[in-house]
C-alpha cells in the first residue's frame, strides 16, 4: 500500500476515533433521586391580623417545609432545606408569593435563595390551567446562577369519584446572566394528591429534569413524596 494512501487510512482511523470519544462525553448523564417534604400551612398569625383588616388578613397564608433530597443512593443525601413562605391571595384568580429556602449540602457551605411568585388559576368544568412565574435570586457569588426566571404551567383534571385526581405539568429555567439569557433546563412532572383525612394531604409526583446549553448535561428522573398539613382545614 502507497505510504500516503496508509496515512489517509490512520488519519481518518484517528478523526473517527477522536469523534466517537467526544460523542460519548457529550452524552447526558442519566441519575435518578428521591425527594421527600413534610409541611405546614396555616393563616396569619392573630397578632399580626391585629394591625389589618378582617378582609385582607385572611387572604394571606403562610407556611414552611422541610425537605431531603437525595443523590443516586437514597441514603446519601444531596441537600437538606427549610423553606419559609407566604402567600397574598388578590382574587379568585391571582395570588402573589413569597419564598426563602436555606439548604445545606454535604460538600458545600450553606445556601439562600429567595423567589418571588406569581400565581394564576383557573378551573373549567373539571380541569384546571395554572401558571406560575417565579424569580429567583441565589446568594451565590457572581458569575454563578444568581438571577433565574421560572415558567411553569399545570393541567389537572378531576375524575368523578375518583380520589387520585392526576396534574401534568411542564416548567422552563432561564438564567439572567451577565452574558445575556441562557435557557438551561426543562422539567416535566405527572402527579397525584391523596388526602387520607381532612387538612391533611400526600403528594407522589414523577419528574423528569433536562439540563441543556451546558458542556455535560445531566437528565434525573425523580420520585417525589410530600406530606403537608393545613391548619386551616385539619
Amino acid at each position: 500500500m502507497p505510504s500516503f494512501l496508509r496515512a489517509l487510512l490512520w488519519c481518518l482511523l484517528a478523526g473517527w476515533t477522536s469523534l466517537c470519544v467526544a460523542q460519548e462525553r457529550l452524552r447526558p448523564d442519566t441519575r435518578q433521586e428521591l425527594w421527600t417534604s413534610i409541611g405546614v400551612q396555616g393563616g396569619a398569625p392573630k397578632p399580626l391580623c391585629g394591625l389589618f383588616e378582617d378582609p385582607f388578613c385572611d387572604r394571606l397564608r403562610f407556611g414552611a417545609e422541610v425537605g431531603y433530597r437525595s443523590a443516586d443512593v437514597f441514603f446519601a443525601g444531596r441537600q437538606v432545606y427549610l423553606d419559609l413562605s407566604g402567600r397574598f391571595k388578590v382574587n379568585d384568580l391571582l395570588t402573589l408569593g413569597l419564598e426563602q429556602r436555606i439548604a445545606a449540602r454535604g460538600d458545600r457551605p450553606t445556601e439562600q435563595r429567595t423567589v418571588v411568585q406569581l400565581y394564576l388559576k383557573k378551573s373549567f368544568d373539571r380541569v384546571s390551567l395554572s401558571y406560575r412565574s417565579s424569580y429567583q435570586h441565589n446568594y451565590v457569588e457572581w458569575g454563578g446562577q444568581r438571577e433565574i426566571l421560572r415558567n411553569r404551567f399545570d393541567l389537572g383534571y378531576d375524575i368523578k369519584k375518583w380520589k387520585l385526581d392526576p396534574e401534568f405539568g411542564v416548567e422552563f429555567f432561564t438564567w439572567l446572566g451577565n452574558k445575556g439569557t441562557s435557557y438551561f433546563g426543562t422539567r416535566y412532572h405527572l402527579g397525584t394528591e391523596w388526602s387520607p383525612a381532612k387538612g391533611h394531604a400526600i403528594g407522589l409526583d414523577l419528574l423528569y429534569d433536562r439540563e441543556r446549553d451546558v458542556a455535560y448535561p445531566s437528565y434525573r428522573w425523580v420520585w417525589s413524596l410530600s406530606y403537608t398539613i393545613n391548619l386551616r382545614k385539619a
